[in-house]
């Protein structure tokens, strides 16, 4: 890449200097060889001027992009201000991984969802994590977006509660124009990433909102990942059929089955602290 920028560099200063008369050998970029002139016809004859070639054309196009993502992000955080992604959830790295005690299924998992990342994107693809308490979804799907936030992709992770008690304010404050401007606003994440559904409190509004919301990221074409301790079951009995199968449209069911990793944090603190006190 610094070669690129270093060569590109030298071919600005060189595409300043374009006054010569042949134009059948107009210099050529020295990384993918298109010309960086164009013959011009005037009607005072030809003129040569600069022209950006491949690698600057793309290198301008990726500057766009990055900074569209960015301004997605910095909207996302504005409109959703009590999401999880404090200091606490940007320790949650693949490099920090635990394999001692993290699922290795789900690793995989995380990684090739990243690495295949676009393509999820384009079909619309998410995941739904299930299994009991404590066994490592959270900091699955939170490994996922902080890799997915250094590649400056715009990706919200918020807990069900605070997803529905944010839409709730917003209605009370807007009415129904605020809970759309809330599910709007999320259409600025390219991966929406719900943790611990089935925590929310279990009323009509909040089935509904859920429904929304998963309508919301399917019609937009937009990915959602989710994690729930719920069972399948447990999940078509609370939201009904029609929401499940949207899901079933929309994600892989993945049952994560590993341990209980908070339990197994918890006796090793202990053992340490007895060490520490008693020998």
């Amino acid at each position: 890449m610094e070669k690129l920028m270093e060569s590109l560099k030298n071919q600005e200063n060189q595409s300043l200097e374009l006054q010569c008369d042949d134009f059948e050998n107009i210099p050529k970029c020295e990384v993918c060889n298109e010309p960086i002139g164009i013959v011009v016809e005037m009607p005072f004859g030809k003129r040569l001027y600069p022209r950006a070639c491949k690698c600057r054309r793309e290198i301008y196009n990726n500057q766009i992009k990055e900074d569209e993502n960015k301004e997605k992000q910095a909207r996302l955080n504005r409109f959703i201000c009590n999401s999880m992604m404090n200091n606490n959830f940007k320790k949650c790295t693949f490099k920090n991984w635990n394999h001692n005690v993290g699922n290795e299924k789900l690793y995989k998992a995380a990684k090739e969802y990243v690495k295949n990342f676009r393509k999820m994107k384009n079909g619309n693809q998410g995941m739904l994590i299930h299994g009991r308490p404590g066994n490592g979804k959270t900091y699955f799907v939170a490994s996922i977006a902080n890799e997915l936030l250094g590649k400056l992709t715009p990706v919200i992770c918020i807990g069900c509660i605070g997803l529905t008690e944010r839409i709730s304010q917003s209605k009370k404050t807007w009415g129904d124009e605020g809970i759309f401007t809330i599910l709007n606003a999320l259409d600025n994440a390219d991966l929406l990433i719900i943790d611990d559904l089935g925590t929310e409190e279990d009323n009509k509004w909040t089935r509904a909102i859920i429904y929304q919301i998963i309508e919301k990221r399917n019609n937009s074409r937009l990915p959602l990942i989710i994690t729930t301790n719920m069972s399948i079951n447990k999940i078509v009995e609370r939201y009904d059929y029609r929401t499940y199968s949207r899901l079933k449209e929309m994600c892989f069911f993945i049952e994560n089955t590993g341990k209980d990793i908070r339990e197994f944090q918890g006796e090793k603190k202990a053992e340490k602290f007895i060490q520490e006190v008693f020998y």
